[in-house]
């Protein structure tokens, strides 16, 4: 295929992103497509609809979002995929659309806190992207059939309940990712909750699952439903931020003491500068 027609949006913290680009290199294509570095160009990838990161357009189709499946990219790359139909079930079908969402914490939160999969799932490309469904040749009628399965209020609550510790996880990983981004050091519980109280926590939860105010929902911590989340998810940072704080130290130490990666992320900024 015509590798100049493929986009690939990435951040630089993102460990999937840093993974991506190794396997780019590795399969000589680095030098091939375009990266776009979100945090350098921004309003690039807001026009794109960009949500999640990697994400990778082909011909103008957003085909990848967050999750990617790195033996059928290459595949594509290679011009060797044959566009195979999805074979699997309805629950396999819900399960990747989770795996998705659970994959950003901004997606990840909206859902959480609004329980609303029907106003997610009418963004027919990106949730199609973020399940790696866009490649089958069956793509629309197996989207539909989900979307009528969990356009259901009932049905969506429970799917998300059934999933509430894999919910909970995603939130407090990430928050303490951006404490480390803040501080950068490793800062334990005892520290960050002297600073963070709950209603900070509240408004967090609220502002980072939004776009300005795309996507916002406002709700008073008065709110029962609402306050009752913010509760789980104080709760679980509370027996649970430290170790995922030091995943996270881990995490962002190896990303950018990998040189070569960072190299990738100059470079980009360098092209930026050029245009």
């Amino acid at each position: 295929m015509n590798t100049s027609n493929v986009e690939i949006f990435i951040h630089p913290t993102c460990s999937t992103c840093h993974t991506l680009i190794k396997l780019l290199k590795q399969w000589g294509y680095l030098d091939k497509v375009k990266v776009v570095d979100t945090s350098k160009d921004p309003y690039t990838a807001m026009e794109r609809g960009v949500r999640s990161v990697p994400s990778i357009f082909i011909n103008g189709e957003l085909v990848f979002a967050g999750i990617v499946d790195f033996k059928r990219l290459k595949a594509i790359l290679d011009g060797e995929y044959t566009g195979n139909k999805f074979e699997g079930d309805l629950k396999e079908l819900e399960e990747r659309f989770f795996r998705g969402v659970l994959d950003s914490v901004a997606t990840a939160l909206w859902l959480y806190v609004n329980e609303d999969c029907n106003a997610f799932l009418r963004d027919r490309d990106f949730t199609m992207a973020i399940m790696n469904i866009s490649i089958y040749s069956n793509r629309d009628e197996v989207y539909n059939e989900l979307r009528k399965y969990l356009s259901n209020p009932s049905t969506c609550r429970d799917a998300i309940k059934s999933r509430e510790d894999r919910f909970l996880t995603v939130i407090t990983k990430n928050f303490a990712r951006e404490v480390f981004w803040l501080h950068n050091k490793f800062l334990g519980w005892n520290e960050v909750s002297k600073v963070y109280s709950k209603e900070v926590i509240a408004h967090w939860m609220i502002i980072r699952s939004a776009l300005g105010r795309v996507g916002l929902r406002a709700y008073p911590i008065s709110n029962e439903r609402f306050r009752e989340k913010v509760e789980r998810v104080y709760d679980f940072m509370s027996r649970n931020f430290d170790e995922y704080m030091r995943q996270v130290v881990e995490e962002q130490t190896k990303i950018f003491s990998d040189s070569e990666y960072v190299e990738v992320i100059d470079n980009v900024m360098k092209s930026i500068k050029g245009t």
